[in-house]
């Protein structure tokens, strides 16, 4: 083998483990979700739209983006977001050729913990979580590739 034939395998070999280092590309959206007279989503949700349309979320007909944004995630490393409502911290535990694994947890705007699991999902689907409370939802929606 030449060194020239060497190195382009070794170029292959180390793009391949850089695909599959663990690493994922996410984005998030917190939305506020309320019942209305008139059905409306916002325009950047409608990736969600499908989603937000089954029960539960389905008991609620107005969704409004409240913050969102992309970040990146390292294999074992926790990456917090900051949203407008509390805070969420996300972990991806492992990354398989479809299947992502993260750890999610979110509180509340009081600092109270609302959700702390440990999902598997298909990579680039919409992980959703909502919570209640006495007027209105508080959703977080997040997509990892």
């Amino acid at each position: 083998m030449s060194a020239r034939t060497c190195a382009a395998v070794l170029v292959i070999v180390l793009a391949a483990s850089r695909a599959y280092a663990g690493d994922a590309d996410c984005s998030y959206f917190e939305v506020t979700a309320t019942s209305a007279k008139d059905a409306t989503i916002d325009p950047e949700l409608r990736p969600l739209e499908k989603k937000l349309k089954k029960p539960p979320f389905a008991s609620w007909n107005a969704f409004h983006k409240m913050s969102g944004g992309a970040f990146a995630l390292t294999k074992l490393k926790a990456e917090s977001l900051h949203l407008a409502r509390g805070a969420a911290s996300v972990l991806l535990r492992d990354r398989h050729d479809t299947r992502i694994e993260l750890t999610l947890t979110v509180d509340g705007p009081d600092g109270k913990r609302v959700a702390d699991t440990k999902p598997s999902v298909t990579a680039g689907d919409w992980l959703v979580l909502g919570t209640n409370t006495k007027d209105d939802g508080h959703i977080l929606a997040i997509t990892c590739k």
